[in-house]
């Protein structure tokens, strides 16, 4: 076995070498099934990440609850920085603030790592749903009485909250059908299952593309870059921004050194122009410079903002 001072001397010479006590893969957890958003951009870091840490990085996915599950595994893992979580807006936020018996507090159940992304949502139609914008959805869907649905990544997830929160703001009535992720909730918007779908610009751009589904409004604050075409509701006269993100954490109790080295190894990764390149690609901001005093911040922040939209809007699971 290699002792913690044998390891931290090594370093020293080369900061690889991370966890305590360990020289094996990093398991790197994810709370939603391959396909999704939140699996994609931890699969996109991984290689990266593998190599700025000089072990094997290996994506775990525990996909239910709307990341839940995941949460749940992780706490019981291994302060010794052989396994970090890769939390969404929903495992990180949305998940314990919309729970009358929040399974976890995020504010001390974590050593946040660092921000790594932000990434705006948007409103995507079954193409043979009538509306070319989202006025004409709305207008359409008034008309219906509550009979169209749309799917979401999951219960309590950033996703439902922020379809809840376009609802209120239209005054639309629709139902909500949760999946166990993103990646099965855009098929039924595809085959029309459900009339729409709502998840990261990135995620259902190539849909859009293609003709499987219709965008009909960005829920970014201003137009994006990948899709200047397309308004956002705002710009449509619904005041409603939303998006997730991305966030490293590990195991409360992990040593301060080695979330140090754990942070500037996915800094550099996310400062990487080829990173960066492949994040815009997908309308997603990379951050290359957090740390775990601004990650956790970011948290309360987040918190702070949506905690009264959840209390108003009566989401309580």
């Amino acid at each position: 076995m290699i002792h913690r001072r044998t390891l931290l001397a090594a370093t020293v010479a080369a900061p690889a070498a991370v966890a305590q006590g360990r020289g094996g893969p990093v398991r790197l957890v994810v709370g939603f099934p391959p396909g999704g958003s939140g699996d994609l951009f931890a699969r996109l870091i991984a290689e990266p990440l593998r190599d700025e840490l000089g072990r094997p990085v290996i994506v775990e996915n525990r996909p239910g609850a709307g990341g839940v599950t995941a949460v749940e595994y992780f706490l019981r893992q291994p302060a010794d920085g052989s396994v970090l979580m890769m939390h969404t807006g929903s495992s990180a936020v949305a998940g314990p603030i919309s729970r009358r018996n929040p399974p976890y507090n995020p504010m001390t159940d974590f050593a946040w790592v660092a921000l790594l992304s932000n990434a705006p949502f948007a409103v995507a139609l079954n193409p043979r749903v009538p509306g070319e914008d989202l006025r004409g959805f709305v207008a359409y869907a008034k008309a219906q009485n509550g009979a169209l649905s749309y799917s979401s990544a999951g219960i309590g997830t950033t996703v439902h909250l922020a379809a809840e929160a376009l609802n209120a703001a239209t005054g639309i009535q629709v139902q909500h059908v949760p999946y166990p992720g993103s990646a099965p909730a855009i098929t039924d918007a595809i085959n029309g299952t459900v009339a729409y779908n709502i998840e990261t610009y990135g995620t259902l751009l190539p849909h859009h593309r293609a003709g499987a589904l219709r965008i009909v409004a960005t829920l970014a604050e201003e137009r994006t870059a990948i899709a200047p075409e397309i308004p956002t509701a705002k710009e449509q006269g619904w005041d409603v921004s939303a998006g997730t993100y991305n966030l490293l954490a590990a195991p409360v109790g992990t040593p301060r050194d080695v979330m140090e080295q754990v942070s500037g190894a996915i800094g550099r990764v996310m400062a990487k122009q080829e990173m960066q390149a492949r994040l815009a690609a997908l309308g997603i901001t990379g951050y290359a410079r957090s740390n775990p005093d601004e990650a956790k911040a970011f948290v309360e922040a987040e918190i702070a903002r949506w905690r009264p939209i959840v209390q108003r809007l009566g989401i309580a699971l």
